[in-house]
């Protein structure tokens, strides 16, 4: 296999063909507020977008080798965030968006139905971005999902975490977008250093961080002095509370 090729930058070549089909949707309508005597608001105008399957899964992929839990990230291609160098933004971020650290994720198709088409789309997302093969059995749930924009976005994304070994891993199969195949591969760091990563602003993704925090949880560990806590007192509270907000209420 032919050596991956390092993106520098990102052009814009023109406007999409008008067949073209769209990833999202943009729903601009009126709106009134119902209230409970039966009178309502006055009309107001909404913009919102839908994805094409409407909600996502984030992945924590990984490893305890060492005795220390890592989680692994990857560096994606994202285009909106690149061309923020153009905006007039009301704080300067001299930052380069090129490479933007952020969590094994896909967005969910129309044919990912209940937990087990959400679970397949897991597997499939892990083969894709990472090369590992993961089985429906490997994926836990993380607690509730989350809304990463809902004043813009009626997108939900769903929290789960998949165990691997290091050194078992394939070439990623990619998804076929050319941003997937350019991006570099992933990098697997300690829940120490991606938390404080992620507060210095290395890492801007809130999704890895959520990550990392449910991780933690999940597996009892307290980054802060960086050990597993012992059996009992309140780490079982918060597994208790993983497991309520996990996909138990989900229909299959």
């Amino acid at each position: 296999m032919s050596p991956r090729k390092r993106v520098v930058a990102i052009e814009i070549v023109g406007e999409p063909a008008p067949d073209h089909p769209a990833f999202l949707t943009l729903v601009r309508l009126r709106y009134r507020n119902v209230y409970e005597d039966g009178s309502t608001s006055r009309p107001y105008h909404y913009e919102h977008i839908h994805r094409r399957g409407f909600d996502a899964v984030a992945i924590a992929l990984y490893h305890a080798e060492g005795g220390e839990p890592a989680m692994a990230y990857r560096p994606g291609i994202r285009v909106p965030v690149y061309f923020r160098k153009s905006l007039p933004l009301a704080v300067p971020d001299r930052k380069e968006y090129l490479h933007v650290p952020e969590a094994v994720a896909g967005s969910l198709e129309p044919e990912d139905r209940g937990i087990d088409g959400l679970v397949a789309r897991v597997v499939a997302e892990v083969a894709e971005e990472t090369g590992f093969k993961a089985q429906p059995e490997d994926v836990e749930p993380l607690g509730a999902g989350f809304f990463p924009s809902h004043g813009q976005s009626s997108e939900k994304i769903h929290l789960c975490a998949v165990r691997v070994r290091p050194g078992t891993e394939a070439e990623p199969s990619g998804d076929g977008s050319v941003n997937e195949a350019d991006a570099p591969p992933v990098v697997f760091m300690t829940l120490r250093e991606i938390l404080q990563s992620c507060a210095r602003g290395d890492i801007e993704d809130p999704k890895v961080e959520i990550l990392a925090w449910r991780l933690c949880l999940r597996l009892s560990y307290d980054p802060l002095r960086g050990a597993y806590l012992r059996p009992g007192g309140n780490a079982g509270d918060f597994l208790s509370a993983l497991e309520e907000g996990g996909w138990a209420k989900m229909e299959r």
